[in-house]
């Protein structure tokens, strides 16, 4: 099926009405959430039903839009007027067809910059509290995901279903934010791409912002000032000799199932974790630290909608 546009801008006038601090005074009640989880359930259901039954992709496509619509009144009535400067606003998850590319995201609002390289996605405390429970339930979940949303933001798992846009995320460091009064906050710098991260630089600021009822979840790209770190570069390089050892053995013994080919992967993965433990290690006291902590905090300000 046709892959949603995942930036196509929101029309409702309420995007516009406020300033985003101010729309989280309200706070989201549980009642009004339970009935936005009731109604996505009920729609979820309908076009699984429908493509059971041998709707056309066309059928299936208008169907999910008009669901999605009705949804993002819902959602736009429990959460108030929000406004985040300089981005636009478009419903999440981009479809509710299961399986479909883009379905399993969060549901919410979720705010972007023309180049998607800024990203915030906001939905109330509930309807979100239930999404990651349901993410917890998947097979080889994180143990954390299903240790509340504090817990969960410790997990890299939880950036990659939550805004990662077909991205995993890898966590090179935690970063330290200052939570305004009433909020919890949590930060990390790290890294969205689709393989491991191997000795790659990280690039992303992500944060996590709970308050007056409601989750932000965002990320940024990032540019960051830094050096090459040696000693980082040394132990990845060590153990990424371990596995091109291993992948050439196994390629000499020409058998799809010799054990060393598993070996060989582990070890690459062996090698990408050392060398995020050791530049998280060479960071302290590292001018680009202060950069990436700097970003962070604009980023938790963008959330705050300020």
């Amino acid at each position: 099926m046709r892959r949603p546009d995942r930036c196509r801008p929101a029309a409702s006038p309420l995007f516009l009405a406020m300033a985003f601090a101010m729309g989280l005074a309200g706070g989201a009640g549980a009642a009004p959430a339970d009935d936005y989880i009731a109604a996505r359930d009920k729609a979820v259901a309908a076009l699984a039903a429908a493509e059971k039954g041998g709707a056309t992709p066309e059928d299936l496509e208008k169907r999910d839009a008009a669901a999605r619509k009705a949804l993002e009144q819902k959602m736009s009535a429990l959460l108030g007027p929000l406004q985040l400067k300089g981005l636009t606003a478009s419903f999440s998850p981009a479809t509710l067809l299961d399986g479909n590319i883009e379905s399993g995201g969060p549901d919410g609002l979720l705010f972007a910059d023309k180049d998607f390289t800024t990203r915030v996605l906001v939905s109330p405390e509930p309807v979100f509290a239930n999404w990651l429970a349901a993410q917890a339930k998947h097979e080889n979940a994180a143990p954390a995901l299903g240790q509340g949303i504090a817990a969960a933001t410790g997990s890299e798992e939880f950036y990659t279903l939550a805004i990662g846009a077909e991205a995993a995320f890898s966590s090179y460091m935690e970063l330290p934010v200052t939570a305004a009064a009433g909020e919890t906050a949590s930060a990390a710098l790290g890294l969205f791409s689709q393989d491991i991260s191997a000795n790659t630089l990280p690039d992303a600021v992500v944060v996590t912002r709970v308050a007056n009822g409601r989750v932000a979840v965002a990320t940024t790209h990032v540019k960051l000032p830094i050096k090459s770190l040696p000693v980082c570069d040394k132990a990845f390089k060590a153990t990424t000799a371990k596995a091109e050892a291993l992948r050439a053995a196994a390629e000499k013994s020409k058998k799809q199932d010799d054990p060393r080919w598993e070996e060989a992967n582990k070890a690459d993965v062996d090698a990408s974790n050392a060398f995020r433990a050791c530049f998280a290690k060479e960071a302290q006291g590292q001018p680009f630290l202060a950069a990436a902590v700097k970003r962070a905090e604009t980023l938790l300000a963008t959330a705050r909608g300020q």
